[in-house]
């Protein structure tokens, strides 16, 4: 996958998760049709520009673009 791929699905993701709170990683894939590795690829872009939030609850991972959510894991 090209970095410019990449980068338009992070633009996709960005802009879903300002419309709504808070999704898991294949809820967001879903939403947007990308297969979840996509979908993590473009979130991993997003998590290194602070420009999201991820958590880890239940075994499940958390995305959000809202400041109270913090990056945690365990």
């Amino acid at each position: 996958m090209y970095k410019a791929e990449i980068g338009s699905n992070a633009g996709k993701v960005w802009h879903a998760l300002k419309e709504t709170t808070e999704l898991t990683l294949p809820q967001l894939a879903e939403k947007l049709h990308l297969s979840l590795s996509d979908t993590a690829l473009a979130v991993g872009w997003l998590a290194r520009e602070n420009k999201i939030f991820i958590r880890k609850k239940d075994n499940d991972i958390w995305v959000s673009e809202k400041a109270d959510i913090m990056f945690s894991f365990g």
